[in-house]
């Protein structure tokens, strides 16, 4: 069973055993469903969800730095610490930005922007929390034939780096660019049920599976269910646990995951004693 949060942990649980996070809600709950990894659906998906028509990228604010002689992203997502507030103070930016190029945007949250891309070039790029800390310049060579997308990026380094907005983030790192990724092709409905414990999410989940759930469905969860959180603070974790204590359970924050194996029967028997 897997559990998939749009939140952070701050440290893995005890007696837990660590394993690979996507780094980001809508990509977890992807990979789960078995998308590739380094080209997840996340736009379609998100575009469907607002009721959006045509082709459309996922646009990540991000810092990175230049070296001598490459250059890596450094910060993404809620590394940034960017509030609402400040968050639609920069997508506005983006969007004159983008005007010249007849582009339209979406905001959908704080770390997450959307851009229509048309009748612009194929874009090959791997999601942005991929990219942390690794060489920019094998991935910036495949973006596209055209270099289309390569000049894109270039221009909004420039126009981020110098924009006035980053003269308040004295604490923060500066935004100094963008990443575009999750140009994924949703597939045809899945038949994995999905349970959401909040109501928010259950058009999420209708876009992509058959099977869809409320809070009241847990007791009904299988061993392949996927169960959807908006967030989950440590008492509901620690209920949650107990009653799916005969499963294995695979937990995906934004920021970490880990595997939870059932207890032995010793262990259930010795702590009814």
């Amino acid at each position: 069973m897997d559990i998939v949060i749009n939140a952070e942990i701050a440290l893995i649980p005890e007696n837990n055993t660590e394993i690979p996070t996507q780094g980001n809600f809508y990509h977890n709950l992807l990979s789960c469903l078995g998308y590739p990894n380094d080209a997840p659906p996340v736009a379609d998906l998100l575009c469907k969800y607002h009721d959006l028509e045509g082709e459309w990228l996922v646009v990540s604010p991000i810092h990175w730095q230049a070296t001598h002689n490459d250059a890596m992203i450094i910060a993404s997502g809620t590394q940034l610490g960017l509030s609402e507030q400040d968050s639609q103070l920069w997508f506005k930016a983006f969007k004159a930005f983008v005007a010249s190029e007849n582009m339209r945007v979406h905001y959908h949250d704080a770390q997450t922007w959307l851009l229509q891309y048309e009748d612009k070039p194929l874009l090959t790029a791997k999601p942005v929390h991929l990219l942390h800390h690794k060489s920019m310049m094998p991935e910036l060579e495949v973006l596209d034939n055209t270099l289309f997308w390569q000049r894109f990026f270039t221009e909004s380094q420039m126009f981020f780096s110098a924009h006035v907005l980053n003269k308040n983030r004295t604490d923060l790192y500066p935004i100094n660019g963008v990443w575009l990724w999750g140009n994924g092709k949703l597939e045809a409905k899945t038949q994995t049920q999905l349970i959401c414990a909040d109501s928010d999410l259950l058009k999420l989940a209708d876009i992509l599976s058959t099977k869809v759930g409320d809070a009241y469905s847990l007791p009904q969860a299988t061993k392949n269910s996927i169960l959807l959180y908006a967030n989950l603070n440590q008492n509901t974790r620690l209920v949650l646990q107990k009653q799916l204590q005969k499963n294995t359970i695979r937990w995906y924050w934004n920021n970490l995951a880990y595997q939870s194996k059932p207890k032995s029967w010793i262990s259930r028997f010795m702590e009814r004693v």
